[in-house]
């Protein structure tokens, strides 16, 4: 529908990264501004964390559990984070390339990722949305040597070109804006992680110190501990911290090829109810030879069953022997 910068509109997408940045200058300070900005170290409280393709929505007028969303780790994945200026309602999602752009344009999870998180937003703010709108920053992807990052950034641009709710972009913080160089002087990302305070709606640069893979497998005995009965190690506010939010973390999933998937799963089944049950053959009676269908084995695999099938005697009628 619309994307819109500050109060400018932006006729149509452009070509390439270079020309969005050029034609908006106020989108490179804003992105410039924020990777100035040290990395604020989050303590688990009150934090909703986002692990790769998962995607929520809070409002803290509903749910004052979850003061903070953020996520890391956004290397060629890009992290988006939404905002209503009225409501204050936000929604971040963390895409990747593979549930995004490697099946098709057609069959982005951008697409259905963008659309979920402007209803989920819509929803929640109710009788303040028309007093604000949804602004949206894109941080991640940073220079890489395929170029997987860029492509996952114009596909973005793309997906907010064609939403039917007009976007205002505040940050674009991907390729340039998002890359420096490591001590082999190869590119890496400047952003470690990103976060939205919901009480004050401010973004900022963030560390999950407690994000390791330690802190991952505490919270793989607790889930086992809880599903078995035998108790838990993380507390229950901490367990529950959405427990009084309308929208649950989702995960963002591709899905025409998830319904692709499932539908060539379902085919397969059906075929495999097709297939002839194996009749049972009485001593003596004569059996036929077995014809072989599939013309898509390898050799080795006829071979092997050739020999398997050698060891086998064919089938003999037998005369009754006259007294």
């Amino acid at each position: 529908m619309v994307i819109k910068v500050i109060d400018r509109t932006l006729p149509n997408v452009p070509q390439s990264l270079e020309d969005f940045f050029d034609q908006n200058p106020e989108i490179c300070e804003n992105n410039v501004h924020l990777t100035s900005t040290p990395h604020l170290p989050l303590k688990r409280d009150g934090v909703l964390f986002l692990t790769q393709r998962r995607q929520a929505t809070s409002d803290i007028r509903e749910n004052p559990a979850v003061q903070i969303i953020g996520s890391h780790a956004a290397m060629t994945c890009h992290i988006v984070i939404m905002r209503h200026t009225e409501s204050h309602v936000a929604s971040l999602g963390h895409f990747d390339n593979f549930s995004c752009w490697q099946f098709g344009e057609e069959n982005s999870a951008h697409k259905e990722g963008i659309k979920t998180m402007i209803e989920e937003i819509e929803y929640l703010s109710q009788g303040d949305l028309d007093k604000g709108h949804i602004q949206v920053s894109v941080f991640g992807g940073y220079t890489d040597p395929r170029g997987d990052a860029k492509q996952n950034s114009m596909s973005l641009l793309k997906a907010f070109q064609e939403s039917d709710t007009t976007l205002e972009i505040v940050y674009f913080c991907v390729g340039p804006y998002n890359t420096c160089q490591d001590k082999d002087g190869n590119n890496t990302a400047v952003l470690i992680g990103v976060a939205i305070d919901l009480r004050s709606q401010i973004i900022f640069p963030a560390s999950f110190p407690w994000n390791n893979f330690e802190d991952f497998s505490t919270q793989l005995q607790d889930r086992f501990l809880r599903r078995t009965g035998q108790g838990s190690i993380l507390k229950d506010e901490e367990y529950c911290k959405t427990k009084n939010s309308t929208f649950k973390p989702k995960a963002l999933r591709n899905l025409n090829t998830y319904k692709n998937l499932q539908k060539s799963l379902g085919e397969a089944q059906q075929d495999e109810n097709k297939k002839p049950t194996l009749k049972s053959y009485t001593f003596g009676e004569k059996l036929k030879p077995a014809l072989m269908q599939d013309n898509s084995m390898s050799k080795e695999f006829k071979a092997m069953q050739m020999k398997e099938s050698s060891k086998y005697l064919p089938g003999v009628s037998l005369k009754p022997v006259r007294k």
